[in-house]
C-alpha cells in the first residue's frame, strides 16, 4: 500500500500549524487513517521542519509496517481510530493560550455563535504525565465533543478530515485568546460556575429515552415555560420536528404551533429530523453535549431548511436547557 498522499497532507498541515503557533519544536503529533493502517509522525519529530522520512505506518493493532519509530502517543491516536470509525485524522498539537487558560480557569467563554456551535463545552482531561498513558477518558470525551484539553499538556481534536480537526483547534484557540483579553480587561463580568451536586441529580425525574413518560414529561416542560410559550408565539414557531433513534428505529414528532407543543405522534416525514444513535441522542437529551454542537460536530444528522430553523434559535435553546431538567436512561 502507497501512503505517499497521507504523509504529504499531513507534512502540509504539520507545517502550518508551526506557522500559527499551535506547536512548536518537538511537540505535537498527528495521525491519518489509510484503509486498515495509520500513518503516524515518528516520535521525536520537529512538525514545523517534517520530511517524508519521519513517519511510522502501523496498522490498527498497533504492530509497525514501516517506517521509524510513532509517536510516544501513539497509542492514544490507535484507540481514537478505532473507537470512531468516521474519524480519519487526529491532531495532538500545543496550543499556548488554550493550554495556560485552561490552567487558570475550568470553563471558557465563548463569546462568536460560530465557536459555540461547533465547539460547545469543551471538555479538560486531568493530565499528570508527559504522554497520555490512560486513554479511557479521551474516548470518553470525545464521545461529547471532537476536541478535548489534555491539563497542562495541550489539546487533541479529531475530524473526518484534516481541515475540520484543524478548524476545532483554531476555533479554541481563537476563543481562548479572547477570552483572556476580556477577562483581563475586565470587559466581562465572571461568574462562578455553577455544578450541579449529585443530590439535585438524584431528584430529577429519570425516564427510558423516548418513552412515552418521557415525551409527556419534555411537552408538558415546554408548555407550561411563559417564555417558550412567548418567544414562540412571537416568532410564529410553527413545525413539525423529529427526533429520530437509529439504534431502535423509534421515532417521536412533535407539532409545534407557535411556540406550544399541539400534539406528539411517530410521524418521521416531519420538516425538521434530528436522526442519531441511542447512545447520542442520550449526551444530548442530558445536556452531556450541545444539540447544535452533536450536529456541527457529525454525531448527530439534522434533515431540514437550517435559514428557517436558525431564525427560532433563541426557543429552540430554551427548549433544549429545559429538556436537560429530564434524565434519560
Amino acid at each position: 500500500m502507497n501512503f505517499t498522499q497521507n504523509k504529504k497532507e499531513i507534512i502540509y498541515w504539520a507545517h502550518l500549524l508551526n506557522h500559527k503557533g499551535l506547536v512548536t519544536a518537538r511537540s505535537g503529533n498527528i495521525s491519518s487513517k489509510a484503509q486498515a493502517a495509520v500513518v503516524i509522525t515518528a516520535h521525536n519529530t520537529y512538525l514545523g521542519q517534517l520530511e517524508e522520512n519521519d513517519f511510522a505506518v502501523l496498522n490498527l493493532e498497533g504492530d509497525l509496517l514501516e517506517g521509524n519509530t510513532p509517536s510516544s502517543e501513539s497509542a492514544m491516536h490507535l484507540a481514537i481510530h478505532n473507537r470512531f470509525k468516521d474519524i480519519n485524522v487526529v491532531i495532538h498539537s500545543h496550543s499556548p493560550y488554550s493550554t495556560a487558560f485552561f490552567h487558570y480557569f475550568d470553563k471558557l467563554d465563548i463569546f462568536s455563535f460560530e465557536a459555540k456551535f461547533y465547539l460547545g463545552t469543551v471538555p479538560v482531561i486531568s493530565q499528570k504525565t508527559p504522554t497520555v498513558t490512560d486513554v479511557a477518558p479521551v474516548i470518553r470525551a470525545l464521545e461529547s465533543s471532537n476536541i478535548v484539553v489534555l491539563g497542562n499538556h495541550g489539546v487533541v481534536a479529531m475530524g473526518k478530515d484534516f481541515k475540520e480537526a484543524f478548524s476545532f483547534l483554531e476555533l479554541l484557540e481563537e476563543q481562548a485568546k479572547i477570552s483572556f483579553a476580556a477577562r483581563s480587561a475586565r470587559l466581562v463580568a465572571l461568574h462562578p460556575i455553577e455544578i450541579e451536586s449529585d443530590h439535585k441529580k438524584s431528584q430529577r425525574p429519570s425516564y427510558k429515552l423516548l418513552s412515552v413518560e418521557h415525551i409527556k414529561s419534555l411537552t408538558d416542560l415546554v408548555n407550561a415555560d411563559k417564555d417558550i410559550r412567548a418567544m414562540g408565539e412571537q416568532l410564529n414557531l410553527t413545525c413539525t420536528l423529529a427526533v429520530n433513534n437509529e439504534s431502535t428505529g423509534e421515532c417521536v414528532c412533535f407539532y409545534y404551533e407557535k411556540g406550544k407543543i399541539a400534539k406528539t405522534d411517530n410521524n418521521l416525514n416531519a420538516e425538521f429530523v434530528i436522526n442519531g444513535s441511542e447512545e447520542v441522542l442520550k449526551k444530548v437529551f442530558n445536556r452531556e453535549i450541545d444539540p447544535f454542537v452533536a450536529s456541527t460536530q457529525g454525531k448527530i444528522k439534522m434533515k431540514g431548511d437550517f435559514a428557517r430553523l436558525s431564525r427560532w434559535y433563541p426557543v429552540m435553546v430554551k427548549t433544549f436547557a429545559l429538556w436537560g431538567k429530564v434524565e434519560v436512561f
